[in-house]
């Protein structure tokens, strides 16, 4: 009697954990669903984007020529994400135009076309090969600086002096201003804006960014502007490197 008695005692306890165990999975399933919908009515967004929360308005005053490439890198790469972007560029120029992910604001110049243009040919001349002396090229090289200074000052009086155009800027509400600090136009609207100032450089003259961060910079192995070296220099090439490297911290 008592082995039939134990029998049935262990028939109950195995049902017992056999029902405490469908129970278990039961509830891991519908834990789990509940999971996969939670994630399917996420409304995170994906990889690539921003959320609302941390959107903002970016101004952009950029450097024309060269310099533009950075700048205008970084201002579709906010745009795409979703930040509002606003680019200020004259209404002539060498390489800045509008773009898929940015809006552009524009201002007049007291120069044409024709005189950028004629300012990109005696550049495109000033750089090819020929074969003036050392000295006569580098009196070239500055000769023509002057005269892209002369165009970079006149660029930025004409926005700098446009009352309108800063007004209108003032209201919209800026958080920041990314900028060339090559030229401090985009600092000094920042400035009058009271907001904050993104500094993306490419380089200065006289070899100021270097000086200015501490960057190691020897005339031994890095070339200086204007004499066509590589970082593989000859004796020769260096004692030139050298003096020119010399040559350009005079100005500082």
């Amino acid at each position: 009697m008592w082995k039939a008695a134990v029998f049935v005692f262990l028939l109950l306890n195995m049902e017992k954990q056999v029902n405490a165990a469908v129970d278990k999975k039961s509830s891991r399933t519908e834990e789990h669903m509940k999971t996969e919908e939670a994630e399917a009515n996420d409304t995170n967004p994906k990889s690539g984007t921003v959320s609302p929360a941390f959107l903002g308005n970016l101004l952009v005053v950029p450097m024309d020529g060269s310099h533009w490439i950075g700048i205008k890198a970084m201002a579709q790469e906010m745009g795409r994400r979703g930040h509002g972007v606003t680019v200020v560029m004259p209404e002539i120029t060498m390489r800045m135009g509008p773009g898929k992910h940015y809006n552009t604001v524009t201002y007049p110049l007291p120069y044409d076309k024709d005189y950028v243009d004629s300012l990109l040919a005696s550049h495109k001349d000033v750089m090819k090969k020929s074969a003036k002396n050392f000295l006569e090229k580098i009196s070239s090289h500055f000769s023509q600086i002057k005269k892209s200074t002369g165009l970079i000052h006149t660029t930025a009086e004409s926005l700098l002096f446009n009352d309108s155009l800063i007004s209108h800027l003032a209201q919209q509400r800026f958080d920041a201003v990314l900028t060339d600090p090559v030229v401090p136009t985009g600092s000094l609207i920042a400035r009058q804006l009271g907001i904050p100032t993104i500094n993306l450089l490419r380089g200065i003259p006289c070899t100021l960014d270097t000086q200015s961060s501490g960057c190691p910079s020897p005339p031994s192995y890095v070339p200086r502007f204007f004499t066509g070296y590589t970082d593989k220099m000859s004796f020769k090439e260096r004692a030139v490197n050298t003096l020119v490297s010399y040559c350009s911290q005079i100005c500082l």
